[in-house]
């Protein structure tokens, strides 16, 4: 059964900065590196953490997670880039029965798939599994 406190979100500590560093590329704003951020920036390890835009490797390998720049996808690193040569990620690889999601990730894209649970537990820490799964 489904309670109204399932669906009470969350007030979100706007006081809280993490120490945590987020970085993206320099350059001509994107939707997708400002989406990623934004998931990020949610999340308690790095909530209202500070963005760094460079194209410098040797800056970006001093942040603590970088999307949309670098060449690389590599979640134990955490790196989630997506311009690379070969790279053909997607989402999920389908159900049973089903060929999976055609459309490449972009980099809010990878964000969301590997943190994508916890920023809407952030939001809404009161949905049971099951409803964490559906909404996800």
């Amino acid at each position: 059964s489904i309670s109204m406190t399932d669906y009470k979100r969350a007030k979100l500590d706007d006081d809280q900065v993490s120490d945590k560093v987020i970085g993206t590329h320099s350059g001509t704003f994107q939707a997708d590196e400002a989406m990623g951020c934004f998931l990020l920036r949610q999340l308690p390890e790095y909530r209202n953490s500070k963005v760094v835009r460079s194209r410098d490797p040797k800056l970006l390998e001093t942040l603590d997670i970088v999307i949309d720049v670098g060449g690389i996808y590599d979640h134990a690193k955490r790196r989630y880039d997506h311009h690379q040569r070969g790279y053909d990620e997607r989402f999920d690889d389908g159900k049973e029965g089903t060929e999976g999601r055609c459309t490449k990730l972009s980099a809010s894209g990878l964000v969301y798939r590997h943190y994508g649970k916890d920023v809407i537990k952030a939001f809404y820490p009161g949905l049971s599994p099951e409803h964490l799964d559906f909404v996800y």
